[in-house]
């Protein structure tokens, strides 16, 4: 069965190269296909950074955050970032047992991300 996740899309105001993504739901190797593809689009329509907002992302797997640290790398090649904010409990306690805390950049809220763009 497929777990379901919906990813909404914003602009930034002022920022062209910029984007929120808002994950709602569950981000599993059911989905982490879907999920690369949409992401990998807007980096090729030169939306190189991106700010996830976990608020409503229930449940993260090791495969989902396999697909994160990839995301955040490509990110940084094409000298722009992924950044993390609205982390709840449960997806931070999965992002902190596999270790991925110091290689991902991870806020408080989305506007401390947004903040935090050069």
């Amino acid at each position: 069965m497929e777990s379901q996740i919906e990813l909404k899309c914003e602009g930034m105001k002022g920022r062209s190269d910029a984007q929120v993504i808002r994950f709602v739901g569950d981000l599993d190797a059911t989905n982490v296909q879907t999920v690369l593809e949409k992401i990998c689009n807007l980096f090729n329509e030169g939306k190189i950074h991106i700010v996830a907002d976990f608020a409503k992302l229930r449940y993260v797997n090791s495969t989902g955050l396999g697909i994160l640290l990839h995301l955040s790398k490509s990110a940084k090649e094409k000298a722009g970032s992924f950044k993390i904010a609205n982390v709840n409990e449960n997806v931070f306690e999965i992002v902190e047992i596999i270790g991925a805390t110091s290689l991902l950049e991870i806020y408080d809220t989305v506007e401390e991300a947004q903040a935090s763009l050069n």
